[in-house]
């Protein structure tokens, strides 16, 4: 009796991982992105997600809603206000704003008669809206060669311009920003900032997303990646107390792979994140170093070899809790526990080890990102 009891709640346990890891995956994070062309839309999208999903460089007029779809944060960069297709009177149901999580207001330069009305309209229906300018790296060049001003100094004028242009609408935050340096300045504040006003579900599946720019995006990975791990603990538990005919080692490894890859790519550290990264250091042997690097992480955690090796290391504590296999039921118990133990702690290890590596990415490369 005990011993059902006990398989039951594992089986509910593992059942409602399952359910928060499913909803997680399915949520959909929907941001609008509003700005003059060429004011830097592209560019910021590219920065937030660390990988390019949106042409830079092209400046014509936006007609019609434009998506850009990466993971679960879908980007609609709206089109002006004002126009034959798009009249103010209809503007909020034709481009469907009621439908998005936050509004990004971008400029480079000045606001327009448009973005206020925006920024109004959508305060009053209880949408976040981010007020971001763009371009501050050059902004501030010209601060110091036009009016002989230092980087605080640009920075302060900015940003009081800004809010006499918005005045008392309570916008949730400004954020002066460069595509080019997104280690720096403003953008890792919007990104946590957006994070905070998500609710739990949608909070996870951005930030599992987002290029990880600071130590408190960081620290939110972790907490998506530990849950990851737990979920896929738990598909190796489930494997313990349901048996099936013929399953071997290959099986386990494919779930301590999929885990891999997938925290892997929370922490940015797959080849499209890296690949960005590689155009925006001065240095090339930083770059070499750190590729290096990667190279030894995914041999260590996403390799079969690899991992059989880490797994010998865990068994040898485990082992002789191994004999319990061969006891009927208590046995199956005993090893979904064996299983549950060793996937997380190959987590746990994965998890250190890519927080580790993002670390010195972060440090390293803060002055080495090109202006």
């Amino acid at each position: 009796m005990d011993t059902q009891f006990a398989e039951t709640h594992i089986n509910e346990f593992i059942e409602k991982l399952r359910n928060d890891y499913e909803a997680r995956q399915n949520a959909v994070v929907k941001i609008a992105i509003s700005g003059q062309s060429g004011s830097g839309k592209s560019s910021l999208i590219n920065a937030i997600l660390g990988r390019k999903v949106a042409e830079v460089g092209i400046t014509e007029t936006t007609t019609h809603i434009k998506s850009y779809i990466s993971g679960g944060i879908h980007f609609s960069d709206l089109p002006g206000c004002g126009t034959v297709k798009f009249p103010v009177n209809s503007y909020i149901d034709n481009c469907k704003l009621n439908d998005f999580d936050a509004v990004i207001i971008v400029t480079a330069n000045r606001f327009y008669e448009n973005d206020i009305w925006l920024i109004e309209e959508m305060v009053s229906i209880g949408r976040p809206v981010y007020v971001v300018r763009t371009k501050m790296d050059t902004s501030i060049k010209d601060g110091e060669h036009d009016e002989e001003l230092n980087e605080t100094e640009v920075f302060e004028k900015v940003k009081e311009d800004i809010k006499k242009n918005v005045g008392n609408i309570k916008i949730n935050g400004v954020y002066l920003i460069s595509s080019r340096v997104p280690l720096k300045m403003d953008l890792p504040n919007l990104l946590v900032d957006i994070k905070s006003n998500l609710d739990s579900i949608k909070r996870q599946r951005f930030i599992s997303d987002v290029s990880p720019l600071n130590s408190q995006i960081l620290l939110a990975k972790r907490e998506v990646a530990i849950s990851v791990v737990k979920y896929r603990a738990a598909a190796a538990a489930l494997n313990g107390i349901n048996p099936i005919p013929g399953l071997d080692i290959s099986l386990d490894i494919a779930i301590l792979l999929n885990m891999a890859s997938e925290i892997k790519k929370i922490y940015g550290l797959d080849e499209e994140n890296i690949s960005e990264l590689s155009k925006k250091m001065k240095s090339k042997a930083n770059f070499t170093a750190f590729s290096l690097k990667v190279g030894q992480y995914s041999s260590k955690f996403i390799t079969k070899e690899g991992i059989i090796i880490i797994l010998k290391r865990f068994a040898v504590s485990l082992s002789s809790q191994e004999m319990l296999k061969y006891i009927p039921i208590i046995g199956q118990i005993a090893s979904a526990g064996i299983g549950y133990k060793m996937t997380y702690s190959f987590g746990d290890n994965l998890i250190m080890e890519s927080e580790s590596l993002v670390n010195e990415i972060l440090v390293r490369t803060e002055e080495d990102i090109v202006s």
